[in-house]
């Protein structure tokens, strides 16, 4: 990979670049009212990159990467949109992929070639990654890693965690990630599934809690 793909990779990873994620908790929150504790949290978030969010959303920006035609990206979309059956879930990858897509179209023009209907966050960024040169497997492991941060994020917010708490379970879950991405880049397709009900639950009761500090 060159360099200013690596910046550029580095830039659109970042926290800072403002595509709404610091709002959501994809179902944490729930579990934190629930008092979940540090090593209930690492479970969580191990389950929700095995059999989650996390493999569903790599294997779908993977598949985004190497579509050539819009036909593909389509049927994609709707592949997606039928794996994220909770509505706060299925909208919060629909709201960040739009503001990605919308903040690419300014920041890099040159690389925004396809407009989705359903415009999923890792779509979006598979393409957006293709085109700016930026290497798959770099692209999936920089992709888990800042989707674990940001629920690290939120955790440090509604529960009792520090921040040196959360880089201890980040460092520990990072075999993890390196296993999947291998895992996804062998057979993206066959990796598009997710299963985790418990947490399917949580995050639709999220938007029935009494207070709440993210959106979902």
């Amino acid at each position: 990979m060159n360099q200013k793909a690596f910046l550029s990779l580095l830039q659109i990873m970042d926290s800072q670049f403002p595509i709404g994620s610091f709002a959501h908790s994809s179902g944490l929150e729930t579990y934190a009212l629930m008092g979940i504790n540090k090593e209930e949290l690492a479970e969580f978030l191990e389950v929700a990159l095995e059999l989650g969010f996390g493999r569903l959303d790599l294997a779908a920006c993977a598949l985004a990467y190497e579509a050539e035609t819009q036909t593909e990206l389509d049927s994609l979309a709707e592949e997606l949109t039928a794996w994220k059956p909770v509505k706060g879930l299925r909208e919060t990858s629909l709201r960040l992929g739009k503001r990605l897509q919308t903040l690419a179209n300014r920041v890099y023009p040159q690389a925004v070639d396809k407009v989705l209907d359903e415009p999923h966050q890792a779509l979006v960024l598979g393409r957006l990654a293709r085109n700016l040169e930026i290497e798959k497997d770099f692209l999936l492991l920089a992709f888990a890693q800042s989707s674990l941060s940001s629920q690290l994020a939120a955790a440090t917010r509604s529960m009792p965690l520090s921040p040196e708490q959360a880089q201890e379970i980040l460092t520990a879950l990072q075999p993890l990630v390196v296993r999947l991405v291998a895992e996804v880049l062998a057979d993206p397709q066959a990796n598009m599934y997710a299963a985790t009900p418990a947490l399917d639950i949580r995050a639709q009761q999220q938007s029935s809690l009494y207070t709440r500090l993210f959106q979902s």
